[in-house]
């Protein structure tokens, strides 16, 4: 089988598919990623074959707006209502008509069997159908497309699709959904369970050497502290050292460092940025509420504190408080204030209800289908079609 993979121009967008198309290759199958370099760079760095198309997106130039200089997006618009969130999903229809025909001629070039995308690429189904093969998207949060949104996307599109010959906007044949039950989405579409994998990318481990019950990872993204969060790490850093016996691993680019300044005893800088490599034996995960850390940290059982700052971020946070597996702080006056920090993450490393919590969704992520047992299932998709035919 020969599946071509699609994602918007985020590597993390992608990432959530590399599981996936892991399981595809270790079952013999070919895959090739096509897109931007946000996403080819990604793929080519995990040894995937690519054919990429244009320059690079940049979508970080979209984040945070217009602001005054020193002062994150939650300080300047507070937080996003449910149609600001879900309305990202307009910027991705818009895109779809860029490399349209440079997605439809490579597939037909290749011999393309089935196409993967993320959730938001809609340019998937629309290739598939075209190819008449099937399609696949792959959520990549607990935050799908609204079904309203869902709506106005499939207006859009409508005469996008006439101009490849077809006479409807055509749906995906299966839905991937990357989040246990805790955290699913109850208003969107149902999609198929696959267990979320911790990014791993190429790196060793981290190793903590602290005190059981006090480990900390903080994680809060690239992108949050180039929207100017480096006083926010410089306050968790503060909040964490007042908590005593804190070992805590701060996940910070060099050139972020000079900002927040130097680490308190037993704190340390890392490049490290993979859930994978830096949640494991950790106690308490501080990040931003992207999907790798949500689910990732979920996975691995570990309670979380949640900082969100732009869109579905604030979503993460909601399901993670919901589910009892962490606290979010979702204001500006909140992860401002250094006692309101210093409180929750003290009843993150001692309450046992939030361990339990971690625990449950721990529990829930290993009982789903593991994407080997998913990449099963596209292989009958695709023979299912065939006998159709």
């Amino acid at each position: 089988m020969r599946v071509l993979v699609l994602s918007t121009p985020v590597e993390t967008h992608f990432l959530p598919m590399l599981p996936l198309i892991r399981a595809l290759t270790d079952a013999g199958h070919e895959v090739l990623v096509t897109g931007q370099p946000d996403v080819t760079l990604a793929a080519e760095a995990a040894g995937l074959p690519t054919v990429t198309f244009g320059d690079a997106f940049h979508s970080e130039d979209l984040r945070g707006g217009r602001r005054p200089a020193g002062l994150r997006p939650i300080e300047v618009f507070g937080r996003p209502d449910t149609h600001q969130i879900s309305g990202v999903a307009q910027v991705w229809r818009n895109h779809v008509s860029y490399f349209l025909p440079d997605y439809l001629g490579l597939a037909r070039e290749w011999g393309a069997d089935l196409v993967l995308s993320d959730h938001m690429d809609f340019a998937g189904a629309i290739v598939a159908a075209v190819l008449d093969i099937p399609s696949v998207q792959h959520r990549w949060g607990v935050n799908p497309t609204d079904p309203a949104m869902l709506g106005y996307v499939r207006q859009y599109l409508e005469p996008k699709c006439g101009l490849v010959g077809l006479d409807h906007v055509p749906v995906p044949d299966l839905v991937l959904d990357p989040a246990p039950p805790a955290l699913a989405d109850r208003e969107a579409p149902a999609g198929t369970p696959i267990r979320p994998v911790p990014h791993t990318g190429a790196g060793t481990p981290w190793t903590y050497r602290g005190t059981p019950g006090r480990r900390v990872a903080v994680a809060l993204g690239g992108h949050t502290l180039e929207l100017d969060g480096a006083s926010l790490v410089r306050r968790i850093v503060d909040v964490l050292a007042r908590a005593g016996d804190v070992e805590a691993v701060v996940s910070a680019a060099p050139e972020h460092r000079a900002a927040i300044g130097a680490l308190p005893e037993g704190m340390t800088y890392t490049e490290l940025t993979a859930p994978g490599l830096l949640f494991p034996g950790s106690d308490l995960v501080v990040h931003h509420g992207g999907a790798g850390s949500t689910l990732g940290a979920a996975a691995l059982g570990i309670p979380q504190l949640v900082l969100p700052q732009l869109g579905d971020a604030f979503v993460a946070g909601d399901r993670i408080a919901d589910a009892g597996a962490g606290l979010t702080l979702d204001s500006a006056e909140l992860q401002n204030d250094a006692d309101r920090l210093a409180d929750a993450v003290r009843a993150l490393l001692t309450e046992p209800s939030y361990r339990e919590g971690a625990a449950r969704l721990r529990e829930q992520t290993a009982a789903m289908p593991s994407p080997a047992d998913v990449a099963e299932q596209l292989l009958r998709l695709t023979t299912r079609q065939e006998a159709w035919a």
